[in-house]
């Protein structure tokens, strides 16, 4: 094999020496277009327990696994874009195995900078495949729901016969009181029952405009009355697989959160593109249509990260928890991702979903 000068002799990598590259909080390779490693930061040593000399000069590849998505040369081979791979498997010392995401830049005058994000093995990566508390949590909702709601609606008929049988004011005042909270209640129980559904949406072929302009006409006239709602949409985007009805709702939960976090006089952000280079290393299913919703609120509670999609977890002081786990719920019944950072000041949501006709 070839000797690959480590990157501290060529000059024109020079940028990425020192404490810049090696303090990335990410295990961190620099490659070359064929796939060949560069150097590693200090994260990348402690991931693999190989050291910089051990790896140098080896292919990227020869430690990381896509499963069914091929082989990690097919999936770097072009070198002009950018590429992401969700729960790739990684092979680390003594045999052991660990899961992570990848992210991979485009190329730089010949080289390339690939991350490596390590994500809990079942726990909540962007898969967020439901664990032993969703299913406890989802059994206790399903419980709730069907315990409670039928004495509602018999609790709300007799108040509504107390305000027609009296015409003293404080007695209709204190029977509307009383539908208005069994109403509130009975709303809270609807969003339960959507979670707790087992049976996944139906899936066709759709276009996602029509489910974004829905959505973006209800918020424009009611919650989102007060915020600023900037589009940016790349209108040749084609269809993907998905359900209308499911896509509106995932979108309106996420512009109805993004209002509340901007406040009034904020701004929201809704915006589409085609990602090539985004999939599924389990299953090799590729997901290049992006929609994205952004807000300028103060963001999420770092604390929380990804639990904000587990029900009953809520960053509001008057949120129940439902409407992101439904939100998770929907994008992966549609064979989808969704992904939750913060970027320039701007907290994004993205959804990442399959093009029309990909087998889920």
């Amino acid at each position: 094999m070839a000797t690959v000068a480590p990157l501290d002799k060529a000059a024109d990598h020079a940028a990425w020496q020192g404490e810049m590259f090696d303090g990335l909080p990410l295990a961190a390779y620099i490659i070359g277009n064929a796939g060949q490693i560069w150097d590693v930061n200090a994260a990348a040593e402690a991931l693999f327990n190989r050291s910089r000399g051990a790896m140098v000069g080896k292919n990227a590849g020869q430690w990381i696994d896509l499963g069914s998505a091929g082989s990690f040369d097919v999936w770097a081979a072009d070198a002009a874009q950018p590429a992401t791979a969700f729960s790739a498997n990684i092979h680390v010392t003594d045999g052991r195995v660990v899961q992570a995401d990848l992210t991979l830049g485009a190329a730089q005058q010949g080289w390339r900078l690939l991350l490596i994000h390590v994500t809990a093995r079942g726990g909540r990566g962007p898969l967020r495949q439901p664990g032993a508390g969703a299913r406890s949590a989802t059994a206790a909702a399903a419980m709730l729901a069907h315990e409670v709601k039928n004495p509602l609606s018999g609790i709300r008929g007799a108040a509504q016969l107390l305000a027609r049988d009296g015409d003293d004011t404080q007695r209709r005042a204190l029977s509307n009181l009383i539908v208005g909270e069994v109403d509130r209640i009975a709303a809270l129980i609807d969003s339960m029952q959507d979670f707790t559904r087992d049976a996944p949406v139906a899936t066709s072929p759709v276009n996602i405009y029509p489910a974004i302009r829905q959505a973006c006409e209800v918020a424009r006239k009611g919650f989102a009355a007060d915020v600023r709602l900037e589009e940016d949409f790349d209108p040749s985007l084609p269809q993907v697989h998905a359900n209308h009805d499911a896509l509106v709702q995932i979108l309106l939960n996420l512009l109805k959160n993004g209002a509340r976090a901007a406040g009034k006089g904020g701004s929201l952000r809704l915006h589409t593109a085609f990602r090539p280079g985004i999939l599924r290393a389990d299953d090799a299913r590729a997901l290049p249509i992006e929609i994205a919703v952004l807000d300028n609120g103060p963001g999420i509670d770092a604390a929380l990260g990804d639990s904000i999609f587990d029900p009953f977890v809520s960053g509001n002081s008057d949120g129940q928890g439902l409407g992101l786990a439904l939100v998770d719920k929907l994008v992966r019944d549609m064979g989808g991702i969704i992904e939750q950072d913060r970027h320039a000041g701007w907290t994004r949501f993205r959804l990442h979903l399959a093009l029309a006709g990909t087998q889920v």
